[in-house]
């Protein structure tokens, strides 16, 4: 394998990772600097609506509209801090091994942590690409906790919010941001542990990095035809999120191809 510790992309790769255009500006975590693509505001506004109208007057029937609203709004947040912590989680083993990232832009279908230094050692890679995953499963288990707790004493609603379903909303938001970051994607989480585990294998980062790339499609793929079947045949809605999904994360890994491509070894 190779001795260095870390391998620097180089200019290219911002230039074509398409997310990082329009995104604003919001402030620091952790010393980096947080954007938001234009894109979140749509999912914010598609979590408040659908647990406005439809999630929580099933489960919290009789309250007041306001109120869910404002339960809508306060599930939209964690939404968002959710995605932050699992990040900012990355931001934080990255830096422990001499690694600092360059920005973190929250969309869409969640976040990037742009870091124009990589990591070589694969085992390093591992612990940093799981640390997110890590995070959003203790803050999910500690969210069921509070739920079952609230159950089991019967508050399920506090001064006509309802409490115990912002909880539970946690507690799967936070599941489905770690499970959905260990598909074995490149780039996301998963795409990174396959590619160490690649690495291993081969000795060879750059084989293993298109190796994990080409899997990734294959399996984005697979989830855009999925899509495509419940589209058609259970629900419009889960079907067409299942189909950008796949998009976006074949578009993702374009764009990491496109830039190791760049870097192909001279022989």
């Amino acid at each position: 394998m190779n001795g260095n510790k870390t391998k620097k992309l180089g200019s290219d790769f911002e230039k074509e990772y398409w997310i990082l255009r329009y995104s604003i500006f919001v402030g620091r975590i952790a010393e980096v600097p947080v954007y938001i693509n234009f894109s979140f505001a749509f999912v914010f506004i598609l979590i408040t609506l659908s647990l406005t109208i439809t999630i929580l007057p099933n489960f919290n029937p009789g309250l007041v509209q306001s109120n869910y609203v404002i339960a809508g709004v306060v599930c939209a947040f964690i939404s968002l801090f959710s995605i932050l912590f699992h990040k900012v989680a990355h931001s934080i083993i990255a830096k422990k091994y001499g690694i600092k990232f360059q920005k973190i832009i929250l969309f869409a279908f969640g976040g990037i942590a742009l870091q124009l230094i990589e990591l070589i050692d694969p085992k390093k890679e591992i612990y940093m690409a799981f640390a997110g995953p890590l995070i959003s499963f203790i803050i999910s288990c500690l969210s069921f906790l509070i739920w079952f707790e609230l159950h089991q004493s019967n508050i399920l609603i506090i001064q006509g919010f309802p409490i115990s379903s912002i909880v539970f909303d946690s507690a799967m938001i936070n599941l489905v941001i770690g499970l959905f970051n260990l598909l074995p994607v490149f780039p996301s989480d998963g795409g990174r542990i396959l590619r160490s585990f690649l690495y291993y294998r081969t000795h060879d980062q750059f084989k293993a990095t298109i190796n994990a790339i080409k899997i990734g499609w294959i399996l984005s793929f697979s989830i855009l035809i999925i899509g495509a079947a419940v589209s058609l045949k259970l629900s419009p809605i889960g079907g067409v999120w299942l189909i950008l999904v796949a998009l976006f994360l074949m578009r993702a890994s374009k764009s990491y191809y496109n830039v190791y491509q760049t870097m192909r070894p001279s022989n």
